[in-house]
């Protein structure tokens, strides 16, 4: 069991998807989609960057533990998971919907559902979302986590070498410091999710009522 963790830029419930009692990783991360293997856990805290999360800094978002790992198409069919579809404009919690991406029988490119990360007629940036999923067809599903969303606990100075700084993934080796991050998140108790999404707030992505 390896333990991987990696700071947020956003929290809109989107990645990770923490909805319908599955927690789910199917966009950002890359790296962490491709190489996590079964069992393993993913933290997740809040960055520091001033047009992101850095006014909740250093609060965890969440944890999980890996069940299974597949790729987009078996997603897409996937039952379990009909509640992840996208829809927008629509409630917060299916706005959110990270089950887009999938090919159609006989053709090779990626078909995507309206999300947050695709939006027909947008800017050139909205694209290179796609390109970075799409870059790895491969997403994590884990039924042990817990998303405190904004409710998160602070991470203690101590601790914060376990993350890495900035950006990408870090996998803090066994010992007191990962065992007291263990014990912080209470890898034992999962508690589904428990608290509302950071950015549901912000007007950026969600109008307000």
């Amino acid at each position: 069991m390896t333990t991987r963790t990696y700071r947020l830029d956003h929290d809109l419930g989107f990645a990770p998807n923490p909805f319908f009692g599955w927690c789910t990783l199917a966009c950002c991360m890359p790296k962490i989609r491709e190489h996590a293997d079964e069992d393993d856990i993913i933290i997740g805290m809040a960055g520091a960057g001033k047009r992101g999360l850095a006014r909740i800094h250093p609060q965890l978002i969440f944890w999980m533990q890996v069940d299974e790992a597949m790729d987009f198409d078996d997603y897409w069919k996937d039952p379990r998971f009909v509640n992840k579809r996208p829809q927008m404009p629509g409630p917060k919690m299916r706005m959110v919907g990270d089950r887009s991406y999938r090919h159609e029988p006989g053709q090779e490119g990626w078909r995507f559902e309206t999300s947050m990360h695709h939006i027909p007629r947008a800017s050139a940036a909205n694209g290179s979302h796609v390109n970075i999923d799409t870059s790895v067809n491969r997403l994590l599903v884990g039924k042990r986590f817990t998303y405190w969303g904004n409710r998160g606990p602070a991470l203690p100075a101590q601790l914060m070498s376990l993350f890495p700084n900035p950006r990408g993934q870090k996998c803090p080796p066994d010992g007191p410091l990962l065992a007291q991050l263990h014990q912080l998140v209470d890898i034992d108790n999962p508690k589904g999710a428990v608290g509302d999404p950071t950015d549901w707030d912000n007007p950026r992505y969600f109008k307000r009522a």
